[in-house]
């Protein structure tokens, strides 16, 4: 009996602080409806999607703020019990856990017809599969289990990694989200450099995450790729 509520606290402590959103589906990433043929979702892992490297104030504090919140639950429950809800306070309070906690399950609900990949930028360009896979099971858990273990740092090279989804073979559907502003470019750059690039040819959404985000610059973007903005 013992054991089997220990279970039963462990399982509502993970589904409190998670969500349990690695076994949830949804047809949206962010409230945008993930239609498409070839979809690419492109996350930025830079340092300040967790507080780290050049983070702004606001990014330091929310990190701060978890590893407290953390060590009080560690002190008042004690133990692996105490252990576990402090380390997963903490790994959910970022703004990287906000973008798994969105993208597990959009890529969980993707159609079987439709074909993906996920795409991180940050100083480099790192690809989950460099071509759009269909989305059985098998794929959709490859993919997750690379979202899951996603770690950030290094700066935000927007430009490039704009560049590396529009070269996916087929795309037709890019989902863009950052949290700060372009390193590798000027955002009046970037715009124009995609746009040409682009040509009206693939939809680009944009997703902007927290305080120090390029509101403008993330507009821009969906605008004039005939695609939709939204922010958390």
């Amino acid at each position: 009996m013992k054991r089997k509520l220990l279970l039963l606290t462990l399982t509502a402590i993970f589904c409190t602080a998670t969500g349990c959103y690695r076994f949830t589906k949804s047809e949206s990433y962010f409230g945008i409806k993930t239609e498409g043929k070839n979809v690419v979702f492109l996350v930025d892992v830079s340092g300040s999607m967790e507080g780290k490297n050049e983070g702004n104030v606001s990014d330091k504090l929310r990190a701060q703020a978890a590893s407290e919140a953390g060590g009080i639950i560690r002190k008042k429950l004690k133990g692996p019990l105490g252990g576990l809800a402090s380390k997963s306070i903490e790994n959910e309070s970022t703004k990287l856990a906000t973008a798994r906690r969105e993208l597990m399950p959009a890529i969980r609900g993707l159609d079987e017809k439709t074909k993906f990949t996920v795409l991180t930028f940050s100083s480099s360009i790192n690809y989950w599969d460099k071509n759009v896979l269909a989305a059985t099971d098998m794929t959709k858990n490859k993919a997750i289990f690379f979202v899951d273990n996603l770690k950030s740092g290094g700066g935000t090279s927007a430009l490039a990694g704009l560049k590396a989804a529009l070269n996916v073979r087929g795309v037709d559907v890019i989902f863009f989200l950052s949290d700060g502003q372009p390193s590798d470019a000027s955002s009046d750059k970037i715009l124009k450099e995609i746009k040409s690039l682009n040509n009206g040819r693939v939809i680009i959404h944009s997703v902007g995450l927290g305080d120090d985000k390029d509101e403008d610059f993330m507009k821009a973007l969906a605008d004039d790729n005939n695609g939709v903005y939204t922010e958390k």
